[in-house]
C-alpha cells in the first residue's frame, strides 16, 4: 500500500510538470464524460428508470388494435379494462385514466386553466406513488355522484397554493363544480404530462360490462405486473381473453373481422414511443465523442512517453519492475480520469436542462433528472473505461523498450519512435473514421430533415392562432346550449380588428387530438369478414376550411342552414373518397355511424389536410360533421390574421370568448406554424446533437491529426535536413509532410464509410426518401473532413519546409 501512495504522489508530480498536458487531458475528458453523462441521465430517466414510478419495469400500458386503418395500437374501453382486471395472477392492481381539464374559479377572479386527469382509484397504486399529505381516492369515491374529491401534485400545490400546509379539506371550485382536497403527491410524480391534479373517473358500473361499449376506446389503461410475471405472459392472458370474447360473440362479428385485440406493451416504450432509438444512437454518439477523446490522450502519453525513454530504460537497468511501470502509468490515467469525471458530472449538470428544453415535450414533460445509483454507476464504468483507454497504450510502450539499446542511443531510440508513431497514427485513423461516421450521420439526418419540411400540410398555416375551450357540463347539459356557445363564439372571433376569418372544430390538425369512428355506406351491403369502411371524424364549424386555406373540390361547405332541426349532412376529404368511392362521386352519397345514428348526406368534397406528421400522416382520410349537428364538450379555435403576428390576437380571443362566457379561460394557446414546428422537434433535436457531437468528434480528431504530424516532424527533423542539405525544394518538404495526413485521413475515410454502411440499418430507419449512399451528402462530408485534414497538417508542414537544412544538422 505504501508502494501505491509512493506512487501515485510521484504521478502527481509528473503531471504537475506538465500543466498544458495536464489542462488539455482534463479539458477533453470533462467535455466527453459530461456528454456522456447528460445523455445517459436522460435515457435512464426517461426509460430505464422513469422518475417517479419504482420498479417501472413492471409497469405496462393497456392497448388495443385493429387490423383495418391506423389502429395496430390504441385506447381501450370500459369492458377490455374489466377483462385485464380479472387477471388477478397477471396484475396486482390496474386503472384507467382520461385526461382532463379544469376551469379554476378562485374568489371571483378570472378563471385558471388546469391541466388535470379523470382516473380510477387504483392509478397511484399502479405507479406506487406515495402523497406527501393526506391520502388518495377510495373505491367508494370511485362512483358516480361521489366524485367530489381531488388530489394535486406537488407542484400545484407549491405555485397556485402557495405550498399551503392546511390545503387538506379545503373545497376547490372545479368546471363550477364543488371538490374537497384530500390529498397532495409527492414532488416527482405528476403523471400522464404534467397534471396538476386528479379526480376520480367514477365510470358506472354497468360501463364496464356493457357489451356495446366493446369498441369505444377512449381511456388509457395501466397495470403493475405481479414480481416474476413478464410482458409475454400479460399478453398472453390478453390474447386468450380478446380469443374468447370474439367467440362468445359468434361467427362473422365485428371484432373478428376487424382483427381486433387486446395486448400491453411495458410503460416506458409507450411513453418514449420512437424516441428510444433516438435516445441510444445519441448515447452511441458521445460513447464515440469519448473514446476519440481517450485516443487523444493516449497519443499525448505516447509522445511524452518518448522523452521520458532514457529515464524509463535507466529505472528498467536499476531493477524497476514492469508492473509497477505500468502501475505508474496507470496511475496518470486514473488522475486525469478522476479530474475529467468531477469538471464532466459539474458540466452536466448544466448541460442537462439544456437537453430537456430541446428534446421533444412528449419526452421532457414527464422525466425529472436525478442523478442516482444508474448514473453513479455508468459515470463510474466511463472513469474505468478512461483510465484505461488512456493508459494501456503509453504502459505497454513504454514497459516494451528496448533498454540497453536506448541507452547505448542517449534516449533516442529510432525503432522504438517508430513504434510508437505507428500507434499514435493507427490511433488518429480510428479517430478519423469515427468522426467521419458520425458526420455522415449527421449530414444524412440534416439531408432528410430538409426533405421533411419541404412537404405540404395541406393547408396554410401562417397566419394562424389558435386556442381550446371546455365547457362546464353543469352549465352547458345539453347540444342546444353547447351549439348556441360555438355560434357564438365564432361570430365574437369574426368581429375581432385583425381578424379575417375565424373557425372552431373537436381537434385541429396538429393537436394529436381528434377520434376515428367506422361508417355505414347507405346501398352498399356488408362484406363477409370486411369490419366496413373506417375514417378519422372532426367536427367543425361553418368557416373551417376557408380558414385553414383547404380548398374545396366538389359540392358545397357546411352553412349556417345546417343546424340541429336540420338534415344531417357531411364532408369527406379525397383520402376518404379514393378509398371507399374510387370510381363515382361520394358527394351525393349517404353514410351513417350505424346503431339508431341517422343518415347523413355528403354534400362536399375537400382536398386532404395532414394531421400529425408531416413524413408519416395517417393513411385514412377524414370525414366531417357541423359543429351545430354534433356539439362537443370542448373545441379548439383558431382565427386567420388580416397581416398581424398570430401570437398578438391570444388576448383578443379571449375577450371574444368572455364576452360569451366569462367564466371561460382559454388554454393552448399556439399558432399553427408552432405546432408544425413542433411535429418535427424529434428530428430537429436529434439533428442538432448530432451534428454538435460530430463537429466536436471532427475537432479532436483534427487535434489528434496535428499531434501526429507535429511528432513526426520532430522525429523527422535529421532526416528533412539532410533532404534539404541535398537540394529538395520546400514545397516538395511541405508536400511530403501533407501528404502523410492526407494519408492518415484517407485511410480514415474509408474506414468511416465501411462504418457507415454497417450501421445502415439504424440510420436508414431515421432517414426519409434519403439515401444511405446519398451523393451530395457524402462528397460534402468528405471535403469537410478533407479541408480539416489539411488544416490540421499545414501548420506543422509549414515549421517543416521553414527548417534551416545546416543549422538543423549541426543541432542534431
Amino acid at each position: 500500500m505504501k508502494t501505491i501512495f509512493h506512487d501515485l504522489r510521484y504521478a502527481l508530480r509528473q503531471l504537475r510538470k506538465s500543466p498544458g498536458f495536464t489542462a488539455t487531458a482534463v479539458l477533453t475528458l470533462a467535455l466527453g464524460i459530461g456528454a456522456n453523462i447528460a445523455v445517459f441521465s436522460v435515457i435512464n430517466a426517461s426509460l430505464l428508470n422513469p422518475s417517479g414510478i419504482p420498479h417501472s419495469d413492471q409497469v405496462v400500458a393497456l392497448r388495443a388494435k385493429y387490423s383495418v386503418g391506423d389502429l395496430g395500437n390504441i385506447a381501450i374501453s370500459p369492458p377490455d379494462f374489466a377483462d385485464a382486471v380479472a387477471g388477478k395472477n397477471i396484475f396486482t392492481s390496474a386503472a384507467v385514466m382520461q385526461k382532463n381539464a379544469f376551469n379554476y374559479s378562485a374568489g371571483g377572479s378570472t378563471p385558471e386553466r388546469l391541466n388535470g386527469a379523470s382516473v380510477s382509484w387504483q392509478w397511484f397504486d399502479v405507479f406506487w406513488a406515495r402523497p406527501k399529505l393526506g391520502r388518495v381516492f377510495r373505491p367508494e369515491e370511485d362512483e358516480p355522484g361521489s366524485n367530489h374529491e381531488v388530489v394535486l401534485s406537488y407542484m400545484a400545490w407549491k405555485q397556485r397554493f402557495g405550498g399551503d400546509p392546511g390545503i387538506l379539506g379545503r373545497t376547490l371550485v372545479l368546471n363550477q363544480d364543488s371538490y374537497q382536497v384530500i390529498g397532495v403527491m409527492g414532488p416527482d410524480f405528476n403523471w400522464p404530462n404534467e397534471a396538476e391534479l386528479w379526480v376520480p373517473l367514477a365510470l358506472p358500473l354497468a360501463d364496464y360490462s356493457d357489451s356495446k361499449l366493446r369498441h369505444n376506446e377512449f381511456l388509457f389503461g395501466a397495470a403493475r405486473l405481479h414480481p416474476g410475471v413478464t410482458n409475454a405472459q400479460a399478453n398472453a392472458y390478453l390474447a386468450l381473453r380478446s380469443s374468447q370474447q370474439i367467440t362468445s360473440e359468434g361467427q362473422n362479428s365485428f371484432s373478428q373481422s376487424a382483427g381486433w385485440g387486446m395486448f400491453s406493451m411495458p410503460l416506458v416504450d409507450f411513453v418514449a414511443g420512437n424516441l428510444q432509438k433516438p435516445l441510444y444512437l445519441l448515447l452511441a454518439a458521445v460513447v464515440s465523442v469519448l473514446l476519440i477523446a481517450c485516443a487523444n490522450i493516449a497519443g499525448l502519453q505516447l509522445a511524452r512517453a518518448s522523452g521520458k525513454q532514457r529515464e524509463v530504460s535507466i529505472q528498467i537497468a536499476l531493477g524497476v519492475s514492469r508492473s509497477r511501470l505500468i502501475r505508474g502509468a496507470l496511475l496518470e490515467s486514473l488522475l486525469l480520469a478522476s479530474a475529467g469525471v468531477i469538471l464532466g458530472l459539474a458540466m452536466a449538470r448544466t448541460t442537462i436542462p439544456l437537453l430537456l428544453l430541446l428534446a421533444p415535450s412528449n419526452l421532457a414533460r414527464n422525466i425529472t433528472v436525478h442523478t442516482g445509483w444508474p448514473v453513479l454507476i455508468f459515470l463510474a464504468v466511463v472513469g474505468t473505461g478512461c483510465v484505461f483507454f488512456c493508459g494501456v497504450a503509453p504502459a505497454w510502450q513504454m514497459t516494451h523498450v528496448r533498454w540497453f539499446q536506448t541507452l547505448q542511443e542517449g534516449g533516442r531510440s529510432e525503432t522504438s519512435g517508430r513504434g510508437r508513431q505507428r500507434l499514435r497514427s493507427a490511433l488518429v485513423v480510428s479517430e478519423i473514421a469515427v468522426a467521419m461516421l458520425l458526420l455522415v450521420g449527421a449530414g444524412l439526418l440534416v439531408r432528410s430533415l430538409q426533405q421533411v419540411e419541404e412537404l405540404a400540410t395541406g393547408f396554410n398555416p401562417d397566419g394562424l392562432m389558435s386556442a381550446s375551450v371546455s365547457l362546464p357540463p353543469t352549465v352547458y347539459k345539453d347540444d342546444e346550449s353547447r351549439a348556441s356557445f360555438f355560434t357564438a363564439a365564432e361570430q365574437q372571433m369574426k368581429s375581432l380588428p385583425r381578424v379575417s376569418n375565424a373557425a372552431l372544430a373537436d381537434a385541429l390538425p396538429f393537436t394529436n387530438d381528434g377520434g376515428a369512428s367506422s361508417f355505414d355506406i347507405k346501398g352498399r351491403p356488408g362484406v363477409l369478414n370486411d369490419p366496413g369502411p373506417h375514417g378519422n371524424i372532426r367536427v367543425i364549424s361553418t368557416d373551417y376550411f376557408p380558414t385553414l386555406g383547404i380548398a374545396l373540390v366538389r359540392g358545397r361547405l357546411f352553412s349556417s342552414e345546417d343546424r340541429l332541426t336540420t338534415r344531417p349532412v357531411a364532408i369527406v376529404d379525397e383520402t376518404l373518397a379514393e378509398r371507399y368511392w374510387p370510381n363515382e362521386d361520394p358527394v351525393g352519397q349517404y353514410i351513417h355511424l350505424g346503431d339508431n345514428s341517422p343518415w347523413m348526406e355528403i354534400v362536399g368534397l375537400v382536398k386532404h389536410a395532414k394531421t400529425s406528421s408531416l413524413e408519416a400522416d395517417n393513411t385514412e382520410g377524414f370525414y366531417y360533421l357541423p359543429i351545430a349537428q354534433s356539439p362537443p364538450k370542448a373545441a379548439s379555435l383558431v382565427v386567420r390574421s388580416n397581416g398581424a403576428r398570430p401570437e398578438t390576437l391570444a388576448s383578443a380571443m379571449q375577450t371574444a370568448v368572455s364576452a360569451v362566457d366569462a367564466g371561460l379561460p382559454l388554454y393552448d394557446f399556439k399558432s399553427m406554424g408552432q405546432r408544425v414546428d413542433e411535429s418535427l422537434i424529434g428530428r430537429r433535436f436529434l439533428v442538432l446533437l448530432l451534428s454538435v457531437f460530430a463537429g466536436l468528434a471532427l475537432l479532436l480528431a483534427a487535434v489528434g491529426l496535428y499531434g501526429v504530424i507535429s511528432y513526426s516532424v520532430r522525429m523527422r527533423t535529421r532526416e528533412l535536413g539532410i533532404r534539404m542539405a541535398l537540394g529538395a525544394q520546400r514545397t516538395e518538404v511541405l508536400g511530403l509532410i501533407l501528404g502523410k495526413g492526407i494519408k492518415l485521413a484517407g485511410i480514415g475515410l474509408v474506414f468511416g464509410l465501411a462504418g457507415t454502411l454497417a450501421a445502415g440499418k439504424v440510420l436508414s430507419s431515421l432517414l426519409y426518401h434519403t439515401s444511405l449512399l446519398n451523393p451530395f451528402t457524402l462528397l460534402a462530408t468528405a471535403c469537410v473532413l478533407m479541408s480539416t485534414v489539411l488544416l490540421a497538417c499545414y501548420v506543422p508542414a509549414r515549421r517543416a519546409a521553414a527548417l534551416e537544412p545546416m543549422r538543423t544538422l549541426r543541432e542534431e
